[in-house]
């Protein structure tokens, strides 16, 4: 009972598997990966009870097969192994990885401690979107997503579905990260919430993949899952993950509509100002802004009762009122820094209000920040 695969790719999947798989002092089993020889196909799997990968590759199987071993010690052995090929064949003795001129057998754990991995029970909605416009988007606003635990429903990314787009957004109660993506097929009107880890993993694990990412959803649980159709070759890879229960705040009544004034400026040249004052600020990260049509710029303003202070000024296009208010640099700094476009437009409904922020060109992203009240 053993398996002949290409090095390359079970190196890629055993390298998937270890980011998956869990570190539990109460239950090292989650520090393993499952390995499975069936058909034609070696399935690699890892879980860490909050969402679970499956990574399939073609195979010579002789027979079928499974094993259970620590997913970093395999993941070296391979990465090592020399020549192009590996073979896995389990015996009692443990797992015999072979490669050219090099044999070692990793002890095995008893299959049934592993965590079942789960399946998706009562399929409501399949959707297919984008590979690279779904990592895109969670590159963008997964950050933003709450780390508290005393509000679940904003500590992950909310994915809401029409039939011609999908939106997601996260937020942490002062800033908010929304990115709609056309789908590539027509959906259906539906929602979840994605914890945050897991939408952190899609964009590792698919980023950079072509194609489409297809999504099914069951009352608890989501799948992604990407199969190359121009190559059968490529591998097959499933994330299944738990969903957060509750209800997302209504959040696009906190997006302005209408505004005081408006800036128009170079993202590089707004980033470079907020870092000056950065290093002056105090310890709630305050920057103040003095943006003044007259003036035709912004004046970033800090000040520290250690270090001193610090005063720049940005020329801008501004059009509206005169207006004062106070961000955290870091807040800003993280909108500019997740926006693409060299222009940016920085809008202030009014010195208590939200401020939304978004490149020029893009009308599919938007950032939005709200102000210290100090």
């Amino acid at each position: 009972m053993k398996s002949v695969v290409l090095k390359e790719n079970l190196r890629q999947g055993l390298q998937t598997g270890e980011r998956i798989s869990g570190k539990s002092a109460s239950l090292p089993i989650l520090g393993n990966i499952l390995l499975r020889g069936t058909k034609n196909i070696l399935e690699i799997s890892a879980t860490n009870l909050e969402f679970a990968i499956m990574y399939q590759i073609l195979s010579k199987n002789t027979g079928e097969w499974q094993a259970v071993v620590p997913a970093k010690i395999l993941s070296q052995l391979i990465s090592t192994l020399p020549g192009e090929q590996a073979t896995l064949e389990a015996k009692e003795k443990g797992l015999v990885v072979e490669g050219e001129n090099n044999k070692a057998t990793l002890r095995m754990l008893p299959g049934e401690e592993f965590p079942v991995i789960p399946s998706i029970q009562n399929k409501t909605e399949e959707i297919e979107i984008g590979a690279a416009q779904l990592c895109e988007a969670l590159n963008r606003v997964s950050g933003i997503a709450s780390f508290g635990t005393t509000r679940p429903e904003i500590s992950g990314v909310l994915f809401s579905f029409s039939q011609k787009e999908c939106r997601t957004a996260a937020t942490d109660s002062f800033r908010l990260g929304e990115c709609v993506i056309n789908l590539q097929k027509k959906g259906s009107d539906a929602s979840f919430i994605l914890p945050q880890r897991a939408a952190r993993e899609i964009t590792a694990i698919f980023g950079g993949k072509s194609g489409a990412i297809r999504i099914t959803k069951s009352p608890t649980q989501v799948e992604f899952e990407h199969v190359s159709p121009e190559d059968a070759s490529q591998p097959q890879i499933h994330l299944i993950s738990r969903l957060i229960d509750g209800e997302y705040p209504n959040y696009q009544e906190i997006i302005p509509k209408t505004f005081q004034v408006s800036v128009r400026a170079k993202r590089a040249e707004f980033l470079n100002h907020l870092k000056a004052a950065s290093v002056f600020a105090n310890r709630i990260n305050e920057v103040r802004l003095v943006i003044d049509p007259k003036k035709k710029g912004v004046e970033f303003r800090s000040q520290s009762p250690d270090l001193g202070e610090n005063i720049s000024f940005m020329a801008a296009a501004v059009e509206g009122t005169p207006q004062e208010t106070s961000f955290s640099w870091r807040f800003l700094s993280d909108g500019l820094a997740s926006i693409r476009d060299d222009v940016v437009e920085f809008s202030l409904s009014g010195e208590d209000g939200p401020a939304l922020l978004k490149g020029v060109k893009e009308e599919d992203c938007l950032y939005v920040v709200m102000p210290l009240k100090t």
